[in-house]
């Protein structure tokens, strides 16, 4: 998959056609497909449920939701408030019309058979006839019936990781680790594919030992572990509603339906045995047993996987409102900016800390290249003072150069991108403005209503993109400093 996702960008397209490039990326090589696509001169259709992917790079969005293909301007975060938006006029539209509906039967039910109102009613079938049914509403989030809540309540630390080394048959993957986890804590655990982060978690699970150091796990803590390999100890011949309803909390045995219905098991697909469900079908099973376990620390390990973009924004108004401990791996980027507040990283067998989302972490690791760059590039010391730079320094320096360049490379089409969109909206909204100056457009409702709906979808984008875009110019500038510094 990677090789040719390489080999379809070397070639340069003008138009790249991309179907899920996200998916068997690690972090690091997700971060380097969006800083190339950012660069990307030419067009590019996605096709994605990496939301923060989607956010980074389109600029347009286009839903295909009940045979329908809806457009929306902006970006993944304008997407979500437009829908929502266009959904609640939708729904008002719709209880004024069914008002309105009724009043006209009432009229009609009373007067039918008088003969002075014969010409009234007859009038009013006629409006009833004419009246239009909403053309198109967007479907309704999954609405969740329960919050998820740790029976009991865990003492304050939760686990402590002290001094710990931990190798298989070779070198050691997991070195001189101290770590701290707090009740309440909303970890993200990140790192490269075979870093170690599925062996850390299942040191604090107690299914591996170290072979130094320990793990300690504070007093009334209940660990609920959640990864892909669980779905091999699924009973096959369980249903699905008795495989979770076998380990529920008794107090939400009432509510196992609704969870089994947030990750798509409705009706009759409740009953189906475990054994003829796929892959994806018992890890979603799975993640339901964990989510209505009696649990106060809740470890996952990539729970997104399998999920459709509902069930994943499901996921994060459960896990959201959840009041124990969180710690999760995931390379679901979107889904960890809303959930945690601190980022793990692991990185050749060590750990590192940072306070903040994903977003914050990413921001503050960018930061950090470059301070490095900056210290690689400045001379070493020299053996003689009058002594010229020999070959090494001399390439080092030029390396760092073209580092530190190709950032202001980067910084500088992004710019240029956001300019060419801001330049186009305040096109549109000083079209829109003229359009709502003129009478006419009021003498049609529903035209007036989407104008007032672009109208405002525009300058929200506006505001938001002028916002990134000063942000932007202020690093841009910071770097063209050092540059000239050198």
């Amino acid at each position: 998959m990677r090789v040719y996702l390489a080999r379809l960008l070397l070639i340069a397209p003008d138009l790249l056609l991309l179907d899920e490039p996200t998916n068997h990326l690690d972090l690091p090589a997700l971060e380097w497909l969006e800083q190339y696509l950012l660069s990307f001169a030419g067009s590019m259709v996605l096709v994605s449920h990496d939301r923060y992917f989607i956010d980074r790079l389109a600029d347009e969005i286009c839903e295909l939701e009940n045979g329908r293909l809806v457009h929306y301007t902006g970006n993944y975060h304008f997407y979500e408030k437009q829908k929502a938006l266009i959904r609640e006029q939708a729904l008002k539209k719709q209880q004024a019309l069914a008002e309105e509906r009724e009043r006209q039967q009432k009229f009609i039910d009373r007067f039918r058979y008088k003969a002075t109102k014969a010409a009234q009613v007859q009038s009013r079938i006629k409006q009833l006839e004419k009246m239009e049914e909403v053309e198109w509403t967007p479907t309704p989030p999954r609405s969740l019936s329960f919050t998820l809540q740790a029976e009991t309540t865990s003492f304050r630390d939760v686990v402590k990781i002290s001094d710990l080394y931990y190798r298989y048959a070779g070198p050691w993957v997991l070195e001189e680790l101290n770590l701290s986890i707090y009740r309440g804590d909303r970890l993200a655990l990140v790192g490269i594919n075979g870093a170690g982060k599925t062996t850390l978690t299942r040191l604090m699970c107690s299914q591996l030992t170290p072979q130094q150091g320990s793990v300690r796990i504070g007093e009334r803590v209940q660990i609920g572990y959640y990864a892909q390999h669980q779905i091999e100890a699924l009973t096959p011949d369980a249903t699905v509603y008795e495989e979770v309803a076998s380990t529920v909390r008794h107090a939400l045995l009432p509510r196992v339906r609704d969870g089994l219905g947030l990750f798509g098991f409705h009706g009759d697909d409740a009953f189906k045995p475990i054994r003829v469900l796929s892959g994806g079908e018992k890890a979603r099973v799975s993640l339901t047993k964990i989510l209505l376990s009696p649990v106060n620390f809740l470890i996952m390990d990539e729970p997104t996987n399998h999920l459709d973009l509902a069930s994943k924004e499901a996921l994060e108004e459960a896990l959201s409102g959840f009041d124990g401990t969180l710690l999760l791996i995931s390379h679901d980027r979107y889904f960890l900016d809303k959930l945690v507040h601190r980022v793990i990283e692991l990185k050749d067998g060590r750990l590192r800390e940072f306070e903040g989302n994903y977003s914050d972490y990413l921001n503050k690791r960018r930061l950090e290249s470059l301070n490095e760059r900056e210290t690689e590039s400045e001379p070493a010391v020299e053996k003689e003072v009058s002594a010229k730079k020999n070959k090494e320094q001399k390439r080092q320096e030029a390396e760092a150069r073209q580092a530190v360049s190709k950032e202001r490379n980067f910084l500088k089409a992004e710019i240029e991108r956001i300019e060419a969109r801001i330049a186009h909206l305040e096109a549109q909204k000083l079209e829109t403005e003229q359009l709502l100056g003129q009478p006419d457009s009021y003498k049609d409702g529903a035209s007036a209503a989407r104008l007032t709906r672009e109208y405002s979808a525009v300058k929200t984008e506006l505001e938001q993109l002028l916002e990134k875009w000063a942000a932007l110019q202020t690093e841009y500038e910071v770097l063209l400093e050092r540059l000239k510094s050198r």
